[in-house]
């Protein structure tokens, strides 16, 4: 069984109103990742909460790179989202230990 990286995002928006930053999160493709799993936790008026997970790759070995990769993929298109990412360290601590 393949290990996976688990991560949270909080999206923000730089430059849309309220109902337009809803609309935005709520339309994003999340299956086109192919190769993460996310989901939407809490969506507000000015940022929502998302939790993932994905197969070690690349984009995954920091914060920075998540982030740089999610952007990429999801505003590219200049949504207007900002993305701060943390990737949990606590599963390699406890791949570490075992």
């Amino acid at each position: 069984m393949a290990k996976t990286v688990t991560f949270s995002v909080t999206a923000t928006r730089k430059n849309t109103d309220q109902d337009s930053f809803r609309r935005t999160v709520s339309n994003l493709q999340w299956a086109e990742l192919g190769d993460c799993i996310i989901s939407v936790f809490h969506l507000g008026d000015s940022y929502a909460l998302l939790s993932g997970e994905a197969l070690p790759a690349a984009h995954t070995t920091s914060n920075a790179a998540l982030r740089a990769y999610l952007l990429r993929r999801f505003a590219g298109d200049d949504t207007g989202l900002d993305f701060d990412v943390k990737i949990d360290r606590r599963n390699d601590c406890a791949r570490f230990h075992s």
